[in-house]
């Protein structure tokens, strides 16, 4: 399946996009492989686009203070991260790693994301109620 289908068929978040725009997104994608635990993004870092989970998982891991880092959601196909730190201009809240061997993400420039957030209202809207969303769940606290 190629990156434009995948992105239509596959991915909630992109549900309605133009095939103009889509093409436009994954057009300029670029498909990326890791191994288990292989950081796929560092927290702190700056986030180069959108990434979206083709098949395997991603975990999100967050470090609390004087804790070891705890894992608090996984992600799998379909599945995007990154947009918090590209629509608000920061750096990645959490780092992100590979849970599964072979997991692959395509990741989508900042630019071409942000591209399509100016020329689809609809989609802006749905891409900042994910951030809302994000935003409200509860992070686990260990114990």
């Amino acid at each position: 399946m190629d990156a434009m289908t995948f992105l239509r068929e596959r991915v909630a978040l992109f549900a309605g996009v133009t095939d103009e725009n889509l093409a436009a997104l994954a057009g300029s994608s670029v498909l990326l492989r890791f191994s288990a635990g292989q950081t796929i993004l560092f927290k702190g870092a700056t986030v180069d686009g959108l990434h979206v989970v083709v098949s395997g998982k991603a975990g999100v891991y967050v470090k609390p203070p004087n804790r070891t880092p705890t894992l608090v959601a996984e992600l799998g196909a379909g599945e995007v991260f990154g947009e918090v730190s590209i629509v608000e201009m920061g750096t990645a809240g959490a780092a992100i790693k590979a849970a599964e061997n072979d997991t692959l993400v395509l990741m989508i420039p900042q630019e071409s994301f942000r591209h399509v957030l100016q020329q689809d209202e609809s989609f802006a809207v749905r891409v900042n109620t994910l951030i809302a969303a994000r935003k409200a769940a509860p992070v686990p606290v260990p114990t």
